[in-house]
């Protein structure tokens, strides 16, 4: 796998552990919602070109061959979003619309549970609260 996945937009993501909580999604706004045990935060996009939402059980394969992921892995706690560079789901899109999709950016939150990936053309808005 030759995708770079790099920690998003450090200082705005309270160190917590996350999980998903609700994903809010019409034709405005994707909002992911996450929990944590003492900071609660909505990630928000613009409009998005595809969302994907998968069990962490599915995507071993993931999880096992991006080592920059590894450390956030053991337990889960830190910042759970990602941008995501040489990515395999970006290519996908971009055969599947006959290479229409080319300005896109690939992020993917992490959580125990859930991993989600997001491709837009707009970057995420973080809003943080208790």
């Amino acid at each position: 796998m030759l995708e770079k996945w790099h920690e998003y937009n450090q200082t705005d993501v309270p160190i917590d552990t996350y999980e998903v909580s609700e994903v809010i999604q019409n034709s405005e706004v994707t909002v992911i919602k996450l929990m944590g045990e003492k900071n609660n935060m909505d990630i928000t996009f613009g409009f998005v070109d595809s969302l994907r939402i998968t069990d962490e059980g599915r995507r071993i394969r993931t999880y096992n061959e991006n080592e920059s992921i590894q450390k956030y892995r053991e337990n889960f706690i830190g910042n759970p979003l990602y941008k995501v560079e040489q990515s395999e789901y970006f290519e996908w899109i971009k055969k599947e619309s006959a290479g229409f999709s080319t300005d896109l950016e690939h992020y993917a939150i992490i959580t125990e549970n859930d991993l989600i990936d997001v491709l837009s053309t707009f970057p995420p808005t973080i809003t943080n609260y208790v």
